[in-house]
């Protein structure tokens, strides 16, 4: 459920709870004017009303400890995205370094991983289809793999071990 939906659902439990908790004031009120006790069916009434108003009570409480719940969730994927942004920046310029790819076989291998493909990635660079064919052929030399696949497989691979060291440090 989304925390907005939840937000009015509370709000419409609390109403309930302020209706109940009304007539139930109301009832005894006119029972204390009219100096006239309360027939059985009278205090069932009052009984379930009352009742009816404990159970939204403990409703609201279930609700709000939810939305507590799911923003202290929200706050720790949150967290956990931008550790794992700015590690995978880090990661793959230590992966360049550590491969000697010029600043071009960086750009290629970053077009690579978001997918583009050689004419795309020609058309990026203002280069010609064959320049980035040769680039790419370099970049998998020096990286010791034969595909796309493979080098992102590398990529995810030992970027998955990074992320799953990751433990979200608690504000």
């Amino acid at each position: 459920m989304q925390p907005k939906t939840l937000k009015y659902v509370t709000l419409f439990l609390v109403g309930g709870v302020a209706f109940f908790l009304f007539d139930v004031a109301s009832d005894i009120y006119e029972r204390l004017v009219a100096n006239n006790a309360p027939d059985l069916l009278e205090l069932i009434h009052l009984l379930f009303e009352i009742l009816s108003a404990a159970a939204l009570m403990f409703a609201i409480r279930i609700l709000l400890r939810e939305m507590k719940s799911l923003r202290e969730h929200n706050d720790r994927q949150s967290r956990s995205l931008l550790f794992l942004r700015g590690e995978m920046d880090t990661f793959v310029r230590g992966k360049f370094q550590e491969w000697n790819l010029s600043p071009a076989e960086s750009d290629i291998v970053m077009y690579m991983l978001k997918g583009l493909s050689i004419a795309d990635i020609a058309k990026a660079r203002s280069t010609a289809e064959g320049t980035v064919k040769a680039q790419t052929t370099n970049i998998f030399r020096k990286t010791g793999v034969s595909s796309r696949t493979e080098l992102m497989s590398v990529f995810m691979d030992e970027f998955l071990d990074v992320g799953a060291t990751f433990e979200p440090k608690l504000p």
